[in-house]
């Protein structure tokens, strides 16, 4: 598959979606498995369990607590300007914030030159940067750029594990990763092959279309992946993960154990690559749940007099989750958009509990 090509498939587009730590927490658990399941061909030591609710049939039943949000489709403008409301007050800043979001195409990318925006905007060139500038903090990751390299950089400046090599492969060299031009990286870079194998396996998980997840028709079903319950005994509100919602993958070390034993050199790099890109989803997948956790455990105590007495909410910003919980912005809006959760049998937005300005 060639990574540095923006046409890609949306077979493609998806399964690179999956492969990152960005595409694994906004899919809802359904999307989330299906995903997985893709991943599932490209290694053959990936096993992949289904929740418990889809081996139910979660899919087709009419369970009190799964309700079709097929009508609710959201659009990239519909999330962004969800995150601005959240997040920032309204001052002249955030309106051409707010009409920048207008410009960007349906993958996310800034096509049209920033001086033509600032004139049709009407705003002063340092301005539309600060604004563009804020715009490419938002989730997705890498919306906003204005072309491939910048796309690929912004999610790789966001992700405290990036290696030099990588950055410099995506800053210098795109071309030749195309092109896959293996001798000349390890030259260009004073790589080993190993090295280079795993920084190219590290840029093709990164999403060359981030706004693309936005721009598919999607059925959606609610299912929670929290549970809001009320302790009997000490009256406290409590979260909880829902486990029959949640997705299991594994790694067969037995079928590795037995392939790892070959003296064949290519084979041993592939083996090596696969088991690292296991250990990476591995490690995002329980990431995901532990920051939905994370942030259903802060509105239950946020929100506890309306758990409790069924008093109004309080008025919440993404900024208080983040002080509290110690998150980054991104994570809160992924863990917010699209996810749900379970309150005396009824489902409930997680993003519900929070205030739009």
């Amino acid at each position: 598959m060639n990574v540095m090509n923006q046409t890609n498939t949306a077979v493609a587009t998806e399964k690179l979606h999956f492969g990152n730590a960005g595409g694994l927490m906004q899919a809802p658990p359904l999307a989330l498995t299906s995903g997985l399941h893709d991943l599932e061909l490209d290694n053959p030591f990936l096993k992949v369990t289904d929740p418990a609710v889809i081996r139910r049939g979660a899919v087709d039943t009419d369970d009190d607590w799964l309700s079709s949000q097929s009508g609710s489709d959201q659009t990239l403008d519909d999330y962004l300007l969800e995150q601005v409301y959240l997040e920032f007050r309204d001052v002249p800043l955030r309106k051409v914030l707010i009409q920048l979001i207008g410009y960007l195409e349906p993958d996310g990318y800034l096509r049209k030159p920033l001086r033509e925006v600032e004139a049709q905007i009407g705003c002063s060139h340092e301005m539309a940067q600060d604004a563009l500038a804020i715009l490419q903090t938002l989730d997705p990751t890498g919306v906003g750029a204005r072309d491939l390299r910048e796309c690929l950089l912004l999610q790789l400046d966001a992700d405290p594990s990036t290696t030099p090599l990588v950055r410099d492969i995506v800053s210098q060299a795109l071309p030749a990763v195309a092109d896959n031009a293996t001798d000349l990286l390890c030259q260009q870079f004073d790589a080993t092959e190993d090295e280079l194998a795993a920084a190219v396996a590290r840029i093709k998980r990164l999403s060359p279309a981030p706004g693309s997840y936005y721009a598919r028709p999607r059925v959606r079903t609610a299912v929670p992946e929290v549970e809001i319950t009320v302790d009997k005994d000490t009256g406290t509100v409590v979260a909880s993960l829902l486990r029959d919602s949640m997705v299991k993958v594994a790694f067969d070390d037995d079928y590795y154990g037995e392939l790892v034993k070959s003296r064949d050199g290519k084979l041993r790099r592939f083996l090596s690559q696969q088991r690292k890109d296991y250990d990476y989803l591995s490690y995002n997948l329980k990431k995901r749940y532990e920051i939905l956790l994370t942030v259903g455990e802060y509105i239950a105590d946020a929100q506890k007099d309306y758990f409790l007495s069924g008093a109004p909410l309080n008025k919440l910003l993404v900024r208080d989750a983040v002080a509290v919980t110690k998150l980054s912005a991104g994570q809160i809006h992924r863990a917010l958009n699209g996810h749900y959760l379970k309150w005396q049998g009824e489902v409930k937005p997680l993003s519900q509990f929070f205030s739009h300005r």
